[in-house]
């Protein structure tokens, strides 16, 4: 965002294996002032760790991927593609531009793949469902990889319905990034105004052998501060009072897409040690993801019970007041 170079992080397999993962870093995104203040705008972070996703544990699914490890410094999300003025600076929001770079460069070192595994978290994980046509027509095109594996997983950056997320706020964040120009051609996705979780269905409709999920705290508090943005249409003084994630998240799970949602508020959870101890409804969170990984069904959603009962709660104190 700042003008300055950036790269990735490269973690090889050890057994030399043709799985890829692409992990799409998170810091924050820039649309306004107090936005464009506290977001990422050097390389963030360093190398991707060993712990969650990453770990070397045998439980874990993912262990003997290659990894693309993405930092994000763009604070477009990873799907910008402008250069302008604003928010008192020149901002450079080229994220969509790095990725092309990048998925150029992972083809030519694996040509060949038999598993290719997109995620991200916050930030992170709205680029990847947005660019996930960008890594996976790379790797398809001209005929290559024809029976290619390929899986979706949106880890805190929950792409949701016009209800969800308001739509003068979705119209801000393609003004200001230029997002219709990274996103695939023919999505109902592009346009002027809402509509954005259309790429969660047009996905599907490219890749219909494709896996895709969701994982999200049912309150998440960061994301709910982002998108209080939107309340007042998009004129709230204060990043607060927003309440509708919960139910947009259960909205996208009717529509047929597996969400893995968790009580209470906090924020990202599969590069952590989470991924193991996290359970919900007896279901395990790397399990869940296992399943998503697999050439089987994928897993259904998961939505916690207490969730449900605070809802109901909810609603009837609401009655009695």
């Amino acid at each position: 965002m700042n003008g300055k170079e950036t790269g990735v992080h490269i973690r090889y397999s050890k057994s030399g294996s043709n799985k890829v993962g692409i992990y799409l870093n998170g810091g924050g995104a820039c649309f306004n002032a107090f936005t464009c203040a506290t977001c990422a705008s050097g390389n963030h972070p360093g190398k991707p760790g060993s712990s969650g996703i990453f770990s070397t544990d045998a439980e874990n699914p993912l262990e003997d991927f290659n990894w693309i490890n993405v930092p994000y410094c763009t604070g477009d999300v990873h799907l910008g593609s402008a250069a302008k003025q604003f928010a008192g600076s020149h901002r450079y929001f080229n994220g969509h531009a790095n990725l092309q770079l990048i998925v150029e460069r992972a083809v030519a070192s694996w040509p060949t793949v038999d598993t290719l595994f997109v995620t991200g978290e916050s930030a992170g994980g709205f680029g990847a469902l947005s660019a996930y046509d960008t890594f996976r027509r790379a790797w398809t095109s001209e005929g290559r990889n024809a029976n290619i594996r390929a899986i979706m997983l949106d880890d805190s950056g929950p792409i949701l319905d016009d209800t969800a997320i308001p739509v003068c706020l979705q119209e801000l964040w393609r003004t200001t990034w230029n997002i219709n120009a990274s996103l695939p051609a023919g999505c109902p996705c592009i346009g002027d105004k809402g509509n954005i979780v259309s790429a969660w269905s047009y996905g599907r409709k490219l890749y219909p052998n494709d896996s895709f999920g969701l994982v999200s705290s049912v309150n998440d508090a960061t994301i709910s501060t982002f998108f209080s943005f939107g309340l007042l249409d998009c004129k709230n003084p204060l990043p607060v009072g927003y309440n509708k994630l919960e139910a947009g998240l259960k909205r996208l799970s009717a529509s047929g897409i597996p969400v893995y949602m968790i009580p209470g508020s906090s924020h990202t959870h599969t590069s952590s040690n989470e991924f193991f101890t996290r359970t919900v409804n007896n279901v395990k969170l790397y399990q869940w993801v296992s399943q998503l990984i697999s050439s089987s069904a994928d897993p259904g959603s998961v939505i916690p019970q207490d969730s449900a009962m605070q809802s109901n709660m909810t609603s009837a104190d609401d009655v009695i007041v």
